[in-house]
């Protein structure tokens, strides 16, 4: 049952609208349908104009419940390696689609974890609230939504989907991203010192970032949890050969280790901004990390249901970041979970081997079967 939903997840275009993609209505409609045709009474909540999350909570309405969170949204598909991204393909024990690993592995697992136990509501011992969230790929926005109605659905845990292995990862780092521009003066390109070069400006940056960059490579910890990074994304400038540039811009991607924060991350590229007049820095996202403790009730709930379920695991962390995120700042304990290997996430030939959906299933079904100690 699992595969052939995954399939037909991975058949509905929902590139996020960020990669020139048509966005997640068609998968939308197809997912309350589905629900629908199982016995789940969802809703639904505008996230982003035209953009909407799914949410159903399964269960007593009394109580705390446990939140499944996948995002409905993917990358990009240029360059897909062979035939159509959306056509999936099963070989040597792996399904090929975009999405397959990252995370419509994921959200078909967690649909058919809510259509189980709507079959079965006896065997559900605590309440479940399913959503399926837009533009994880981007800002994370849908969870930052989902995460209002926390009281209204009485979520007092949630759980992110993306491809761990099914391990439970407990924490991963933060992130802020910025957009750096430099102002200079436009002149013809064969009078040049009657212009200021907003590119020269830019270089004189980029040399200072290279070196901010090494010295957080070369940071005393050998954790890579605690090493905060540094990746220039993307840079535009001038409009030709003989046009003295009076713009420029970059892109700029700050990794936040566990332990920083995104405050002193700001200012250390504010101050190498600052030396340069007419630089401007916008902060344009920040994201925090996120360390759920392993001594929290949480993970070793979930740690409990594993085992009893007969299925290997064991807690983690991944340098990447996800809707967590926004349910850690919300206070909530959140742990990172489902089928699929990362390594597999973004690629021109992304698959997830078959066995890994099963794991996550069973360990799903196990912890929403199990009374709450």
């Amino acid at each position: 049952m699992i595969l052939k939903l995954l399939k037909e997840l991975i058949a509905i275009p929902s590139v996020n609208p960020s990669y020139g993609g048509p966005g997640e209505a068609e998968l939308k409609s197809f997912v309350l349908g589905w629900l629908k045709d199982h016995g789940i009474d969802a809703k639904t909540q505008e996230a982003l104009p035209g953009r909407r999350n799914i949410l159903a909570r399964l269960g007593s309405d009394e109580g705390p419940g446990t939140l499944l969170d996948a995002h409905m949204d993917t990358v990009g598909v240029d360059g897909w390696a062979e035939g159509s991204p959306y056509e999936p393909r099963e070989k040597n024990g792996r399904l090929y689609g975009r999405g397959s690993c990252d995370t419509k592995a994921s959200l078909a697992v967690f649909m058919t974890v809510a259509a189980y136990f709507a079959k079965n509501p006896r065997a559900l011992k605590r309440p479940l609230v399913f959503a399926a969230t837009v533009d994880e790929e981007a800002t994370q926005l849908g969870a930052y939504e989902v995460v209002k109605l926390k009281d209204e659905y009485k979520i007092e845990a949630a759980i992110a989907g993306e491809p761990t292995g099914s391990e439970l990862v407990l924490a991963h780092k933060g992130v802020c991203r910025f957009i750096l521009t430099t102002s200079g003066k436009a002149a013809h390109g064969s009078t040049p010192h009657l212009g200021e070069s907003a590119i020269l400006k830019m270089n004189r940056i980029l040399h200072k970032l290279e070196g901010l960059s090494e010295r957080l490579a070369n940071a005393d910890t050998q954790d890579e949890m605690e090493k905060g990074t540094l990746n220039i994304g993307l840079i535009k400038g001038g409009i030709g050969f003989n046009v003295v540039p009076d713009k420029c811009l970059i892109e700029i991607d700050r990794r936040l280790g566990i332990s920083e924060t995104a405050q002193d991350a700001e200012a250390e590229l504010r101050e190498i901004a600052d030396a340069e007049p007419g630089s401007i820095l916008k902060n344009h996202i920040v994201r925090s990390a996120v360390n759920t403790s392993a001594d929290s009730w949480f993970p070793r709930e979930l740690l409990a249901a594993a085992e009893a379920a007969g299925v290997s695991t064991r807690f983690s962390q991944v340098l990447y970041m996800t809707n967590a995120v926004a349910y850690a700042e919300a206070g909530l304990p959140a742990v990172v979970f489902g089928p699929g290997d990362i390594a597999q996430a973004h690629k021109n030939d992304e698959y997830i081997e078959i066995s890994e959906l099963q794991k996550s299933y069973d360990i799903l079904v196990s912890y929403f079967s199990r009374e709450p100690s």
